[in-house]
């Protein structure tokens, strides 16, 4: 009976402070202060005995036995108490944003377009049927800024068809005093006629804002 108001005590005592106790807890205390119980108990009369003999050997045994219970009930609350907020909390990995790098229009303003070339296959410098050419030319930083995200672009502006362009590239960045060649391959469909194409060479940013342009005419033959 003892015992059994010794184990009440320590699962009373250790339940109080933690609101509800879930059984499988509850199980672990009781466990842990029935073993914590019985060696204390043990340990408890066996030094009583040493000192003052069979009293001191029942004292000792209930003092270990309380001690005990107490100790035992504490390990087994410990090891089955629920985690904290931050343990149960689920690590998600965080989604890395690209930055694009900030800019101002008045480097870009400082882009200028220079040197351009003209080369088709037969070198008549004109478009033929079914003939691969290129647009050759640079781009110029000649600011003191660098110029990020310049993309060099190259359209026919005046209604020509069957023919096809190569679509435009992102320059990251141009330096102060630097720049870029850029080469766009033109090439006539078979279907193409005999006339005129006009094309604008232009330096843009990303939003489609137009910094610097030149327009040049080409013969095309069927």
């Amino acid at each position: 009976m003892k015992k059994v108001a010794i184990l009440c005590l320590a699962v009373s005592l250790l339940s109080s402070g933690c609101g509800t106790t879930q059984p499988e807890r509850t199980g672990a205390i009781v466990g842990g202060a029935a073993i914590g119980n019985s060696v204390g108990g043990a340990i408890g009369g066996l030094v009583g005995d040493s000192r003052h003999g069979w009293r001191g050997s029942y004292r000792g045994s209930a003092i270990g036995s309380i001690v005990g219970t107490l100790a035992g009930a504490a390990i087994g609350g410990a090891l089955t108490a629920p985690k904290s907020r931050e343990e149960n909390r689920t690590n998600y990995p965080v989604e890395q944003v690209y930055a694009e790098p900030d800019y101002t229009q008045s480097a870009l303003s400082s882009l200028y377009i220079r040197n351009i070339r003209f080369i088709d296959n037969d070198r008549d410098h004109v478009i033929s049927s079914g003939e691969s050419s290129k647009i050759i030319f640079e781009i110029m930083n000649g600011g003191n800024e660098i110029a990020y995200n310049v993309i060099p672009s190259v359209t026919e502006i005046s209604g020509m068809k069957h023919l096809h362009i190569s679509p435009s590239i992102l320059v990251e960045q141009i330096l102060p005093g630097n720049g870029v060649k850029y080469t766009a391959t033109v090439t006539a469909g078979k279907r193409i006629k005999t006339g005129t194409a006009t094309f604008r060479l232009a330096v843009t940013d990303t939003r489609g804002q137009m910094y610097d342009q030149k327009e040049f005419t080409l013969n095309t033959a069927r």
